[in-house]
């Protein structure tokens, strides 16, 4: 597994750059090799996936596995930067270490180089026509997220976000990002199945509550992209049930925690006390668990072995 990890170094070590030493730094490619173990690549890994199981020529998957990893870098690199994450995987964030100037920039490249080397596929087969379509999902799918990350700024001035927004974001964020490790190998066999983007949505909103429940249930939190998101105040789903179902006191109390225009860190205690007075807290994994369901029967209608299915819901636990 991760044949595109070979690709991936050859094109962020062809120039000694500066760029391209701080693309490594934040794959964990650079000098500091045992970094790299902690950096699971999960979106080229569930492309992988899916490329196997398609049959798809691995010269070509390999390109798209490789694709996909450095769109998700872009994001992420612009995420900590946004929500002043000085952390990432126990080391220090690129512009906490750099700068947020040369993070942007390379955030930018990053974004840059994964359309670039997604052009590459059209060295092994003359159907230009299947590259137009991979490459306009691609880019619909940029637009999708820009879109989604504009809505959920815009949230985060808000004091209430509602489930239906909390859905929404997940689905075209992190849901539209997913889906390109499914449907593009699909498009590249002309085998695309509708229920792809729906694997990917239910996948991701399954993790994110879990990822949710997971920050919450945390004695301590440490210093990482999940705490950032939390202080820039994006609203777990736990929180947005005491919104929904709290009394006029409850609703009141988390109402004003996130008042402030940066969440204290020594409010987390007051936001876990909320929830779990609500029991908000159960109330997500039961939530989590009807999206696990769906998900993993799709998985199981498009045949893939439990061997697969267990490989790609460990790899979204690193998303």
């Amino acid at each position: 597994m991760k044949n595109f990890l070979n690709n991936l170094e050859n094109i962020l070590t062809k120039d000694n750059l500066g760029l391209y030493k701080m693309m490594q730094y934040h794959f964990g490619i650079d000098d500091n090799h045992e970094q790299s173990i902690k950096y699971e690549f999960p979106y080229g890994s569930i492309s992988e996936i899916f490329s196997n199981h398609l049959k798809i020529n691995e010269n070509i998957s390999v390109q798209v596995s490789t694709a996909i990893e450095l769109l998700n870098a872009s994001f992420e690199v612009h995420e900590d930067v946004r929500n002043g994450n000085t952390e990432r995987l126990n080391k220090e964030s690129l512009w906490w270490k750099y700068g947020p100037a040369q993070a942007i920039n390379v955030g930018d490249g990053f974004q840059a180089l994964s359309r670039s080397v997604l052009l590459n596929i059209s060295d092994y087969f003359d159907d230009h026509k299947i590259l137009l379509d991979l490459i306009s999902n691609f880019d619909n799918r940029i637009i999708e997220i820009c879109e989604t990350e504009n809505f959920e700024l815009s949230l985060q001035e808000l004091p209430i976000t509602k489930t239906d927004d909390y859905f929404s974001i997940i689905r075209n964020k992190y849901g539209s990002l997913l889906s390109n490790s499914m449907v593009l190998p699909s498009k590249l066999i002309k085998n695309e199945t509708n229920n792809l983007r729906n694997l990917a949505n239910n996948l991701m909103i399954y993790e994110k509550i879990r990822k949710d429940v997971e920050f919450l249930n945390q004695d301590s939190p440490k210093d990482s992209a999940q705490f950032g998101g939390i202080l820039s105040k994006n609203k777990p789903l736990p929180v947005i049930y005491v919104f929904e179902n709290g009394n006029p006191t409850q609703k009141r109390k988390i109402g004003e925690i996130y008042l402030d225009r940066v969440i204290d860190p020594k409010k987390i205690t007051n936001i876990k006390e909320l929830c779990l007075e609500l029991d908000t807290i159960t109330l997500s994994i039961n939530t989590a668990e009807k999206f696990k369901e769906k998900g993993y029967k799709t998985l199981k209608d498009l045949d893939f072995s439990e061997d697969q299915i267990t490989a790609i819901f460990e790899k979204i636990k690193h998303i």
